[in-house]
């Protein structure tokens, strides 16, 4: 039980900062405007390690690479930190395995970017319902267009219900699926 708590917090919080990253680096490269509602937060919770990042990392070809790098950074120390909780909760505290904390740091990196999508396309399928004139669908229609395109060009509507968001989330269970057995794999390693 105890293990399990541990690793629903650094989870939780690698979740929130990575995606936070991901996130950043994702509407940079979009060109959507930090000036809005979503920027706003994602700014407050990335800067104290995309600011300092950037100035011996600069972005290039459109891509922010401190934001990158802090989101794998980020996922390195949940990894590290889950593993040397998890060896402490087994009744003795033993240093990780660096390719052990490398590939569950991968796999939870690939995982949050995943929730983040889910995410993204959950506003944008709630607000079109509920407010379709809400500040912010903008932005995240802007950020979920491109996974949505590909979709949409196969599917057609069925009326006028768009039914691309509900194909991208048993394709991204699929996939949750998939790194759940990697991650499981990579922490049984350990």
């Amino acid at each position: 039980m105890f293990q399990e708590i541990l690793f629903l917090l650094a989870n939780t919080v690698g979740m929130l900062f990575v995606g936070s990253c991901l996130l950043r680096l994702w509407m940079q490269m979009r060109r959507v405007g930090m000036r809005n509602q979503v920027g706003s937060v994602v700014m407050h919770l990335t800067d104290w390690i995309v600011k300092p990042l950037r100035r011996a990392i600069p972005g290039t070809g459109g891509v922010d690479w401190a934001s990158l790098i802090g989101a794998v950074l980020i996922s390195l120390a949940a990894a590290a930190v889950t593993l040397v909780l998890l060896s402490a909760v087994d009744g003795f505290m033993r240093p990780p395995v660096p390719e052990v904390v490398v590939g569950l740091a991968l796999v939870w990196l690939v995982k949050w970017a995943l929730y983040l999508a889910s995410l993204m396309v959950l506003v944008v399928a709630v607000l079109s319902w509920v407010n379709p004139f809400s500040p912010v669908l903008p932005v995240f229609d802007a950020l979920t267009a491109p996974l949505l395109r590909p979709i949409r060009q196969i599917l057609p509507n069925v009326g006028r219900f768009d039914l691309s968001p509900l194909v991208l989330f048993v394709i991204i269970q699929i996939l949750e699926i998939i790194l759940q057995g990697l991650a499981a794999r990579w922490i049984g390693m350990y």
